[in-house]
C-alpha cells in the first residue's frame, strides 16, 4: 500500500460517508435544478489545456455545490503553483526531485503543521516522491490517466480525483487537490483527463452536459 494510500478501513468509511452526501446533494440538486443538476464526486472529461487557472473554494466534501456568487480574487495560475512547478520540472525537463525544490517545501510544510498528506519525516517525503515516479512511469505506459475508480476499484465515483470547479462560462478551474496527476497529464500531454467536479457556478451548470462526454472535446 502506498505510503498516503487510505487503508481499506479507511476507504470504505469514506465511500459510505460519499453515499451520503451524494444522497443529499443529488436528491436536493434535481429537486432545485432538474436532472442535468450537478452531483456530488462525478465524473467529468476536461481538456488539460483548458485548466489554465485555480481557485481554492471550500474542500472536495462539498462536492456538486452550486455558487450563485462567483468570487472574481483568489485565482492562481496553474503554471504558478510550486508543487506543479516542481512536478513538470522534474517529470519534463529531468530535474532531480531534490533540485526542483520540491522536498525543501514539503518538509517547511511538515515543520509548521506536523505533518502533509499523512507525512511526517524526510524518509517518508523521499518514499512518497518516489511512489510517484512509479505511478508517473505506469500512467505513460497507459497512455492515459485512469478514472479513479479504475484506479481504486470499489472507489465511489470519481471521489479523490483531480478537484475541478465549473465557473462563469464554463470555464474549468482547478481546486487545488490532485496537484500530481495533474501535472502528470500536463507533462505527458494529455489531451483529456477524467475530473472530480467541485464547486459550480449556477449559470455555468448547462456546460456540464458537455463535459459528462468523454470523446465530444
Amino acid at each position: 500500500m502506498s505510503i498516503t494510500e487510505k487503508s481499506r478501513f479507511e476507504q470504505i468509511r469514506r465511500n459510505w460517508n460519499s453515499r451520503i452526501r451524494a444522497w443529499k446533494t443529488d436528491r436536493q440538486n434535481q429537486k432545485r435544478y432538474g436532472e442535468d443538476a450537478p452531483r456530488f464526486a462525478e465524473q467529468l472529461w476536461v481538456p488539460t489545456d483548458r485548466i489554465q487557472r485555480a481557485l481554492k473554494i471550500g474542500s472536495s466534501k462539498q462536492s456538486g455545490a452550486v455558487i450563485a456568487s462567483w468570487p472574481e480574487k483568489g485565482y492562481s495560475m496553474v503554471s504558478d503553483l510550486p508543487s506543479l512547478r516542481a512536478c513538470l520540472a522534474h517529470w519534463r525537463d529531468g530535474v532531480s526531485w531534490e533540485d526542483s525544490g520540491i522536498i525543501d517545501l514539503m518538509m517547511a510544510q511538515i515543520r509548521r503543521n506536523g505533518k502533509v498528506d499523512r507525512l511526517r519525516t524526510h524518509e517518508e517525503v523521499k518514499t512518497r516522491y518516489q511512489e510517484l515516479d512509479e505511478l508517473f512511469r505506469e500512467v505513460k505506459r497507459a497512455g492515459m490517466l485512469s478514472s479513479r475508480q479504475d484506479f481504486i476499484p470499489g472507489n465511489f465515483r470519481e471521489e479523490g480525483g483531480i478537484l475541478v470547479h465549473i465557473g462563469p462560462d464554463g470555464e474549468p478551474v482547478f481546486g487545488k487537490k490532485g496537484h500530481h496527476r495533474l501535472a502528470m497529464a500536463i507533462a505527458l500531454e494529455f489531451s483529456v483527463i477524467p475530473v472530480q467536479l467541485g464547486a459550480t457556478y449556477r449559470p455555468a451548470i448547462g456546460h456540464l452536459l458537455n463535459y459528462r462526454q468523454r470523446t465530444h472535446h
